[in-house]
């Protein structure tokens, strides 16, 4: 995994319960820094394979930086060991996701440790979903959507709420079927948001347990994300300890 060139935070982290206002619980997994604060909120949509330790590490570095992050369990623990079972999984829950995200953004936006300037990543499945609420919500300053396939939005596009950057992989088939259009499509209605495409990258580039891991390519679409929710979201509170001007031992810069 590549690390960031930012102060880090002292976080902990740990699977929730988010309660709705139905008093529905949405088992979550969330991360967040020791102390410090307020803090801009995050929510992370995983991909078709469930929350892995690949969804808990992404959670891990956003809350180094500053993020107060929440990551809904989509699957309700249940996890993929195949494309096959990844398939099935997101055919049985996708319906629920919405309704799970949305579920994480009430909390975040109703934490007193949450400065309420809310953005939404995902990946895969993820990314639809940041799409759906990039469309449909007003209380989102930023989105990110990773490998997928948002060929179904492109007519709602100029109803799009907040900046949306798109990252893809050149070899990804989603990309190569949707990217024209995406980019047209983004061009015409927000002249804030972006495409990025990796062109030797494939779908699955980003995930560090995956033969698709592309280090350089992760490296640096993580540094775009970050400068994007900056540029749209503001910058996150550095840790209490910085000092102006100094480097510390057991820091990363």
């Amino acid at each position: 995994m590549p690390e960031t060139r930012r102060l880090q935070h002292q976080i902990t982290s740990g699977f929730i319960h988010v309660v709705t206002d139905d008093k529905t619980q949405i088992r979550a997994f969330w991360a967040h820094p020791v102390t410090g604060g307020p803090f801009p909120g995050l929510i992370l949509a995983h991909d078709d394979w469930g929350l892995s330790a690949v969804g808990r590490t992404q959670a891990h570095r956003f809350a180094e930086i500053g993020y107060y992050v929440i990551v809904p369990d989509l699957f309700e623990g249940q996890l993929a060991n195949s494309q096959i079972e990844a398939d099935s999984l997101e055919l049985r829950f996708k319906e629920y996701a919405p309704t799970k995200v949305v579920g994480g953004l009430t909390a975040l936006e109703t934490h007193p440790k949450c400065n309420s300037k809310l953005a939404v990543v995902g990946w895969d499945l993820g990314a639809e979903l940041a799409m759906q609420l990039a469309i449909e919500r007003n209380d989102i300053m930023a989105a990110v959507a990773l490998s997928g396939d948002l060929s179904a939005f492109l007519g709602d596009l100029e109803r799009l709420q907040c900046p949306l950057l798109v990252v893809m992989g050149g070899e990804d088939p989603i990309t190569q079927r949707s990217e024209q259009a995406l980019r047209q499509a983004l061009n015409t209605v927000d002249e804030r948001s972006q495409v990025i495409v990796y062109p030797e990258a494939e779908h699955a580039f980003y995930n560090h347990l995956s033969s698709a891991y592309k280090a350089e390519a992760a490296e640096d679409a993580q540094t775009k994300i970050l400068d994007f929710l900056e540029m749209h979201q503001g910058k996150p509170p550095a840790p209490d300890d910085a000092v102006p001007g100094r480097f510390r031992h057991g820091r990363v810069y």
